[in-house]
């Protein structure tokens, strides 16, 4: 009985690990002009950053745009990462998710458009995040500059 009690467990723990598949956003960002400063809808370009790895392989681009209306968009693009179980979008201070904002609880790969709350302060909070909000996990950070 012993014997088939550990042999469940493992079998249980080896599917338990399995890697799911992120779906890819179909979303598609609007480019930017040759200077790189304005998308095609006259937004400016703030700030950007590179998706680094934390415990999981994260890349892609992130930046920033404002609207003549001073609306703030983030964009991801060409994002990837490794799925998970309770994956969130944050803006934070540090990589270490302090006083952040979550900009969103679904986490898709491909391009991705997201608003900035007007309460976000981006000299402050400009970390990105790819947070597991379930384990405490870090997946992956870019820094907007």
């Amino acid at each position: 009985m012993k014997i088939y009690l550990i042999s469940f467990c493992l079998v249980w723990a080896l599917f338990s690990c399995q890697k799911e598949v992120i779906r890819q956003n179909d979303f598609t960002s609007n480019l930017t002009d040759s200077s790189g400063k304005f998308n095609s809808t006259g937004q400016n370009l703030l700030l950007q950053g590179n998706f680094e790895n934390a415990q999981h392989s994260t890349s892609g681009v992130v930046k920033v745009y404002e609207d003549k209306d001073k609306k703030r968009t983030l964009i991801l693009e060409n994002f990837i990462t490794d799925a998970g179980p309770d994956l969130r979008i944050y803006l934070a201070e540090d990589k270490s998710v302090t006083n952040f904002i979550q900009l969103t609880d679904k986490v898709q790969n491909g391009n991705i458009s997201l608003e900035i709350p007007s309460n976000a302060d981006l000299h402050k909070q400009n970390h990105v995040l790819i947070w597991c909000r379930k384990y405490s996990v870090l997946f992956g950070f870019a820094q907007l500059k």
